[in-house]
């Protein structure tokens, strides 16, 4: 069969178009199709909703739903043993947690460190580890309760596949994740926290119309 030099044209513009195209495809099965390896559980999910975790302190109440549901917030430090950047953190949680004492619109946060990596391989803590923990953390003074991490909050962390520690989860009422943030210095942290909280107060306000 012999083409037309029409014929030939049309062939190869509607080829070059379907080649396009299956790039464009490609590109957006690739940027939105899959799910990203470091891309964390997203907002709304309630793995924390039920923990109970102990305090590195006996003055220090236990973090449990019970104890969320006293703050509009719980904004939760995770950090590891034995890592320099974890520790280094604490002084920037530090500047947080005081900013969250002397916060003037009656919403409230509380401050909270939680150490992983104590029970990783089993399903009790490794006093050795813990021991070197409290060591480490203590040498900062932080100024917000510490906490371990145990065997059921290690698997939904994994789960979570956060890419780097420290990270900061911002939990609601209800223990369930409201974000979760990495980088981010004590002044950077309270700012994202009042959008947290603009973007809570603007949800409000329109549920509030939609009932009447």
């Amino acid at each position: 069969m012999k083409f037309t030099p029409l014929t030939k044209k049309i062939v190869r513009i509607v080829g070059i178009f379907a080649g396009v195209l299956l790039l464009a495809l490609l590109a957006f099965y690739l940027i939105f199709g899959r799910k990203p390896k470091n891309e964390h559980t997203a907002a709304g999910e309630d793995v924390f909703t039920t923990l109970s975790l102990t305090p590195f302190s006996e003055e220090d109440a236990v973090l449990d739903a019970d104890l969320m549901k006293e703050y509009d917030y719980t904004v939760m430090e995770i950090w590891e043993s034995g890592s320099t950047e974890c520790i280094r953190y604490i002084g920037e949680m530090n500047m947080f947690a005081e900013e969250c004492l002397h916060r003037d619109d009656e919403m409230y946060a509380n401050v909270v460190g939680v150490c992983t990596g104590l029970n990783r391989n089993a399903q009790k803590v490794d006093e050795g580890r813990l021991s070197i923990a409290k060591e480490e953390v203590n040498q900062e003074k932080p100024k917000y309760p510490q906490y371990i991490a145990d065997y059921s909050m290690e698997k939904n962390l994994s789960e979570l596949g956060i890419a780097e520690y420290p990270a900061v989860i911002f939990l609601n009422r209800q223990g369930r994740i409201v974000d979760i943030v990495s980088g981010m210095d004590g002044k950077q942290l309270c700012v994202h926290l009042d959008e947290l909280i603009a973007e809570y107060m603007k949800e409000k306000k329109k549920q509030e119309r939609e009932e009447k």
